[in-house]
């Protein structure tokens, strides 16, 4: 439903207060000026600034004029309603500061007009996030305003043409618009005007300078990145099965899936061992698909001040949604699920509430955004994140095997120029059992620096010395990793069809454990 008809519809049906939540100022404008003129009412509009104002339609004018600018007090907005003739729209803006608990003249007063026998005077509030006190939880309607469609983009467009007079041919780029999708109107229209000053046009090729303008409004938000992958599945190693999966699940965009019976994929969860490649995966699903990625940290999403971490969970959903085909990327996400256990007692309840959104988003977007959560710590990711239906599939990304690591060895050469077919790829691969990708990557990195050293060109034995150096964590970490795989046997799908090694334990005492390494995972255990 479009929001145009869902307030006429709100209004119709004798809402008698609603808290619109946008920071869209002239778009909140624009849509009770619809309402008010299909509704036949007279439509006013209060800050605390500029006092009551109305809205004139003539021949020669259509805007909003003054009418009481002494009304600066709250108090006589209320009051202003109140008296005010019947068949009126009544916005008063960023009135939240006045619905606190100690104005409870005003929360009464809105309660008295909730309960009134009035049938054509609508008072609305307009904010950029929700807000009320408990007594009016109940009577007042929250509507909050979605990201523009592409069709608000696309007005946008051809205002920011006009204004700049620049030639348009009619329909825009649609690589364009759908680069502004995630922007406010406001924001787009920033964006438009800026790629248009730097490069004096407004076609495809200022798509990348629109982006560059929604990277730096989401990069504002503190908990979203927007990230550009240069990472591609031919730079992942080994993981056949969860690379097949992607492949077969990618076609599930396609414009005939729907047709086919298909829904958008919704997300997987990649569990398993640190360095395995599980964030590597996740950057290159953009670059298989073509999507646009945005990198969540959990861990900003909570603040200080009440009800602020859910409102940052919400609008992190709602960007994502509307740049939408698109990839929300959750890195280590039971970092930022750690409190789920004391939530209610050390936090207010706020990690549950924060949970509880994410899941029932996950459970019931019909938007084509796909999750990749990554997690290395089973033990404090909460058991309802592992549910069928939340995401399509649960993987278990494991140590390399023998085969995986030549790949993962042959990669990380050829990545630094270097022919793999010059070395004993084989031989490095079975002396580095146990090794994940990220520590065959530093021992490649290694033996660079000490032939650097050297002042010659790397060498097979360079390699060696760095493997012989390095001890891989599946050596203290051994007893934990049993146990994760134990776990993901029977609750997980294996990221890699080769089978897992025996890992080498080490001999005791051949060095000293971290409490953390010697940490028995009860969820697990």
């Amino acid at each position: 439903m479009e929001q145009n008809d869902e307030l006429l519809n709100l209004i119709k049906a004798n809402v008698k207060v609603i808290q619109i939540i946008s920071y869209e100022t002239l778009r909140i404008h624009a849509m009770l000026v619809n309402a008010a003129e299909k509704l036949e009412r007279s439509l006013y509009i209060w800050n605390r600034i500029e006092g009551v104002r109305k809205w004139v339609t003539s021949p020669s004018l259509r805007a909003f004029v003054d009418e009481d600018t002494e009304a600066q007090d709250p108090n006589s907005a209320l009051d202003f309603f109140k008296d005010k003739e019947k068949k009126i729209i009544f916005l008063l803006e960023d009135f939240h500061p006045d619905l606190t608990e100690d104005k409870p003249r005003n929360i009464k007063t809105i309660r008295n007009i909730t309960l009134s026998n009035n049938r054509d005077k609508t008072l609305i509030f307009s904010q950029p996030f929700v807000h009320l006190p408990r007594e009016l939880e109940k009577e007042v309607h929250i509507m909050e305003l979605p990201y523009p469609h592409s069709a608000d983009i696309e007005a946008i467009y051809g205002k920011v043409c006009k204004d700049y007079t620049i030639p348009n041919s009619g329909k825009p780029d649609h690589e364009l618009i759908e680069a502004a999708l995630g922007l406010t109107i406001m924001e787009a229209e920033k964006a438009f005007a800026l790629a248009y000053i730097e490069n004096n046009s407004l076609t495809g090729a200022e798509v990348p300078l629109v982006i560059r303008e929604k990277e730096n409004v989401i990069k504002k938000s503190g908990y979203l990145e927007y990230y550009h992958p240069k990472e591609e599945m031919k730079d992942v190693g080994g993981l056949d099965n969860l690379k097949d999966w992607l492949i077969k699940r990618g076609r599930g965009f396609d414009k005939g899936a729907a047709d086919f019976g298909l829904t958008y994929p919704r997300g997987i969860l990649l569990l398993g061992i640190p360095g395995t490649g599980k964030s590597l995966t996740a950057k290159a699903i953009g670059n298989l698909w073509h999507f646009p990625l945005l990198r969540l940290d959990m861990g900003k999403i909570f603040g200080g001040i009440v009800g602020e971490s859910e409102k940052n969970i919400r609008e992190a959903l709602n960007i994502a949604e509307a740049i939408a085909p698109s990839i929300l990327w959750i890195d280590e996400i039971e970092k930022g699920m750690s409190g789920i256990a004391s939530s209610g007692s050390t936090d207010g309840g706020t990690t549950s509430r924060v949970l509880g959104t994410f899941l029932t988003w996950m459970q019931e977007k019909t938007k084509p955004v796909f999750v990749v959560a990554t997690a290395n710590d089973i033990s404090q990711l909460p058991p309802e994140l592992l549910r069928k239906g939340r995401v399509d599939e649960v993987f278990f990304v494991d140590l390399p095997s023998e085969k995986e690591r030549e790949e993962i060895i042959g990669i990380h050469l050829r990545k630094k120029n270097r022919n793999a077919e010059d070395f004993d790829v084989g031989g490095l691969a079975l002396k580095s059992k146990g090794f994940s990708g990220a520590e065959l990557e530093e021992v490649v990195k290694e033996a660079l620096f000490q032939a650097y050293d050297k002042e010659r060109e790397v060498r097979n034995e360079d390699i060696l010395e760095a493997i012989g150096k390095t001890f891989p964590l599946s050596r203290t970490m051994h007893e934990t990793i049993d146990k994760m795989r134990l776990w993901a046997k029977s609750r997980a799908v294996a990221a890699s069809s080769e089978e897992p090694e025996v890992l080498d334990k080490g001999k005791d005492g051949e060095v000293p454990k971290l409490k953390q390494e010697t940490y028995q995972n009860p969820f697990i255990g």
